[in-house]
């Protein structure tokens, strides 16, 4: 059954003189008196046996001017001539489930439960710049070339990295996913436009250099950068490590927590990272069993000797930065560089397996894994090695060296 719509005035009356406005069709409403027109419309439409009022288009714009009501009615019953009439587009309130910010603040709260405390912040800004960007626009109508104008907005105003670019498009990508999957309020997710990334350098420590650069760590401060070079722990573990998880029988370690910014967390970073165990370096066993031994069960392991506290972030980076300078370093090698990118292309270098390095890193598959494989260079240079231009004696002892032999 095809639909019928008329345009009407919310105000009845001229605020002037108080007579009824009259009807121009095809123009408008004016007042005959004071000449005056009404400043706000809506369609009164009637579908499949329904009465619909209509006060606003897809994107909240309101009817304020007699024009732009024809414009929208013209363009509803093109939709009811073609099947395509959804009457919940156009109503307020379901208008307002379909708004992007408005969606994007229910994705937010849905995400903020399973985010690293450290992560929270960043995340909640990197939301509200898009919330900013696409206000109420209908979740259903986003299109690549939406997705596009985003990009290009991000790279105009701000002046980050291209990862950065990448990573706050990849919350826009998750939260369509989760549009579609989760609440599913849309069918497809469109496509994305590419953010072209430069492969980030790739820095580590031989054994030497670490051996070098750890003389200028002061005594305090031995035991933790000792540990994470010979362990090669996030920092955040080693920070949140306790008395109890260390096993002075078996030699081991266990590591199931973090600290994410401030905040101790029972968990490793990282999605379905599991609890993680790994041998006690022999270098460093009895000064964790002297450690152990002399405190109760839930004091951490590594503590700020001025304090008495774990080491906090800023400590730690503070710390590694004075090393750094003592030792001439460029301030581009990260505490996570000379300590767990180094452990892991060490023993890469040494032939130990990705699958073992992989388990000793506590990454969830070996994938994670392979960015280090290309840290064998004693490994490779020792392959090229069986490789030579050298003339070699044959096995009946003759010199390699002969004359051309003629066909």
């Amino acid at each position: 059954m095809k639909g019928t719509g008329i345009i009407r005035a919310k105000e009845i009356h001229c605020p002037t003189c108080g007579d009824k406005y009259s009807e121009l069709r095809g123009v408008g409403f004016i007042c005959q008196k004071c000449k005056t027109t009404p400043r706000k419309f809506f369609l009164d439409l009637f579908w499949q046996g329904k009465r619909f009022r209509v006060y606003s288009d897809k994107n909240g714009q309101v009817l304020d001017s007699y024009d732009r009501a024809r414009v929208l009615l013209r363009t509803i019953q093109g939709e009811i001539d073609f099947h395509t009439f959804d009457p919940r587009k156009y109503l307020k309130d379901e208008q307002a489930k379909y708004h992007v910010d408005t969606l994007l603040g229910r994705y937010e709260g849905y995400k903020l439960k399973g985010l690293a405390p450290g992560y929270r912040h960043y995340f909640s800004h990197m939301v509200d710049i898009a919330k900013e960007y696409f206000g109420g626009q209908d979740v259903r109508d986003l299109r690549k070339i939406d997705l596009i104008g985003y990009k290009e907005h991000l790279e105009s105003v701000y002046s980050w990295k291209p990862n950065t670019t990448k990573n706050v498009m990849d919350i826009v990508k998750s939260f369509l996913f989760w549009c579609k999957d989760d609440v599913e309020l849309i069918d497809t997710v469109p496509p994305f436009p590419v953010v072209e990334v430069p492969e980030a350098a790739f820095r580590w420590l031989a054994q030497k250099d670490q051996v070098s650069i750890f003389q200028h760590v002061r005594d305090e401060h031995k035991p933790f950068i000792g540990f994470l070079f010979l362990h090669g722990t996030r920092p955040g573990e080693a920070r949140a490590l306790k008395c109890r998880n260390i096993d002075l029988e078996h030699q081991s370690i266990t590591i199931g927590a973090t600290f994410s910014g401030g905040e101790y967390c029972e968990r490793r970073k990282g999605k379905g990272a599991r609890i993680l165990t790994i041998p006690i370096h022999p270098e460093l066993f009895d000064w964790l069993k002297e450690r152990v031994e002399s405190s109760l069960p839930e004091a951490f392991v590594f503590v700020n000797p001025n304090t008495g506290n774990p080491f906090t972030e800023h400590k730690t980076l503070e710390i590694w930065d004075k090393i750094r300078k003592r030792a001439g370093l460029s301030k581009e090698l990260r505490l996570y560089d000379a300590s767990r990118h180094s452990f892991a292309s060490q023993l890469v270098n040494e032939g130990v397996s990705i699958f073992k390095v992989s388990k000793l890193l506590g990454h969830s598959s070996t994938k994670m894994t392979e960015k280090y494989s290309h840290a064998n260079i004693n490994s490779m240079r020792a392959d090229l090695a069986k490789l030579s231009l050298k003339p070699k004696d044959n096995i009946f002892g003759l010199s390699a060296r002969k004359e051309k032999i003629e066909d």
